[in-house]
């Protein structure tokens, strides 16, 4: 179904090859798992089957690809999206309606399918992903997660012979990650469906036997079996001297004085819709929270309703004593640093320097002539802990969606905010950089800041948050220490969430 052979691809004005002579067979009906560091070329593989890599991006290729007996360096992108669906790793990247309906719908009226057969395919796409509530609601008001199943079921409603998943569960809670994955095998299994999944969470998949291949920098370093010893399964961290040692939480005591936000019987809904319902609670200094629920429970709009960029519809929020209704958002910006779900969301600049630099540029007086002494150096130095040190002059639009997470999370870093607020950060990321972005916060916390992470990684959760607050349809159920949430969460036998 699938032949690659001796494919490197460099794109326009880099010094490196995103592909380096990968060669690689899939035959029909095979479920492919691949796995590797982030930007180690995994979606940039996943374009070139997909033929968009030869057809939308500037660069220099070398090697052959063909799917179904197509060359797909030659063949036009429609004759290649009739036999591959490609679902990319940012949702919205591929939306082209407004609408569920629409967007589901959009691929089968472009084929001419008759209309009974859309509105069966439509319903039974939905249905894949428990989505058939949200058939008639905007794309714009949807959550994170409900974008990501709204993608998946658009690409599956087109049936294609190779179906591609680029971390189609990053955004997904950890039951829908369950239920998306049984699907993805059970379509495999049931219409010989050849799926390529590129995915971190390993340990989801290994049930399903899948053929495994790992990248690096570029180059395929293993193809084979996917067996309990090929992979590492639990995050670790980075020693001084580069040796890897299991992550633990620090104890902690119960934090003491003033918060540095204050939450009071917050309510907010969009168009008369209840999204939040008297939510109060106050975070201190020292404190790591880790904010979990299903996908549409409100997490999301917590964070917003916390920053400003949402007003309560009752009930009040306090930014260390600032009323969010009355201040502006980049007054509580000075105060609160923000990394949205979307990495896409808040890149601005034209290089990844410049774009670590905003902040301080934009809260520290213009061009930057009047930094602090402490600024220049400390951005320095955590481009080059993250790894993206020698892409200082690249535009950010040319990072791994992972790289662009953790250039979004420097350019808050960047200026030291006492509160932090963090929505998905760590989608994206494999497990050593999800550590290695885990431990910056940590050291952000002990210094004394108040950070506030939503996620959906009860490991991670349970290794470094040292409170737990968990969502349930806009009300908050569990308001806890970490160790005493999980338990809490047993009892009520919410068991997904559970590390």
């Amino acid at each position: 179904m699938i032949a690659i052979e001796g494919l490197s691809y460099r794109f326009r004005g880099s010094q490196d090859y995103a592909l380096r002579d990968v060669t690689l067979t899939v035959e029909a009906g095979e479920f492919l798992l691949i796995t590797g560091p982030s930007g180690c070329g995994k979606s940039t593989l996943a374009l070139a089957i997909g033929g968009y890599l030869f057809r939308q991006f500037d660069g220099e290729a070398q090697g052959s690809v063909r799917v179904a007996g197509m060359d797909v360096r030659q063949r036009p992108i429609y004759d290649v999206a009739e036999a591959v669906g490609l679902v990319q790793q940012n949702p919205e990247a591929q939306f082209c309606t407004l609408t569920v309906r629409d967007e589901v719908a959009f691929a089968l009226e472009n084929r001419c399918l008759e209309r009974g057969e859309i509105r069966e395919r439509l319903a039974w796409a939905l249905g894949i992903v428990d989505a058939q509530h949200l058939e008639g609601r905007l794309l714009a008001t949807l959550s994170g997660g409900e974008k990501q199943k709204i993608a998946v079921a658009a690409m599956m409603a087109a049936k294609p012979q190779v179906l591609i998943f680029d971390e189609p569960t990053s955004n997904l809670d950890p039951t829908a990650t369950v239920e998306i994955f049984e699907v993805i095998e059970h379509i495999r299994a049931k219409a010989g469906i050849t799926v390529i999944v590129i995915e971190h969470k390993v340990d989801f998949l290994r049930r399903f036997q899948p053929k495994l291949l790992a990248m690096e920098k570029g180059h395929v370093s293993f193809q084979g079996p996917l067996c309990g010893s090929a992979l590492p399964t639990v995050p670790t961290e980075r020693g001084s001297a580069g040796e890897e040692r299991p992550a633990r939480r620090s104890p902690s005591a119960c934090p003491t004085g003033p918060p540095l936000l204050e939450v009071e019987k917050l309510c907010f809904g969009y168009d008369g819709r209840p999204v939040l319902q008297d939510i109060s609670l106050a975070v201190r200094a020292g404190e790591f929270v880790s904010v979990m629920g299903d996908n549409g429970s409100g997490k999301t709009t917590f964070l917003q309703c916390l920053l400003g960029l949402l007003k309560p519809d009752r009930g009040r929020v306090l930014v260390k004593g600032q009323d969010t209704r009355k201040a502006a958002v980049s007054d509580l910006a000075r105060d609160v640093g923000y990394v949205f779900q979307n990495p896409d969301h808040q890149l601005f600049a034209d290089s990844v320097w410049d774009e670590a630099m905003f902040a301080p540029r934009n809260l520290e007086g213009g061009s930057g002539h009047d930094l602090s002494e402490r600024t220049v150096p400390r951005v320095q130095q955590l481009l080059e802990r993250s790894e993206l040190g020698s892409r200082r002059d690249d535009h950010p639009y040319r990072l791994s969606y992972g790289q662009k997470r953790r250039l979004n999370l420097i350019s808050v870093l960047s200026y030291n905010p006492p509160v932090i607020l963090l929505d998905e950060m760590l989608i994206g990321q494999d497990p050593a950089n999800a550590a290695f972005l885990l431990d910056l916060l940590r050291e952000q916390a002990r210094a004394g800041a108040a950070v506030i992470m939503v996620n959906h990684a009860p490991k991670l959760t349970g290794r470094y948050a040292t409170r737990l607050l968990f969502f349930r349809e806009g009300k908050i159920i569990v308001d806890a220490p970490a160790d005493e949430g999980f338990q809490q969460l047993a009892r009520m036998g919410v068991s997904a969430y559970v590390p």
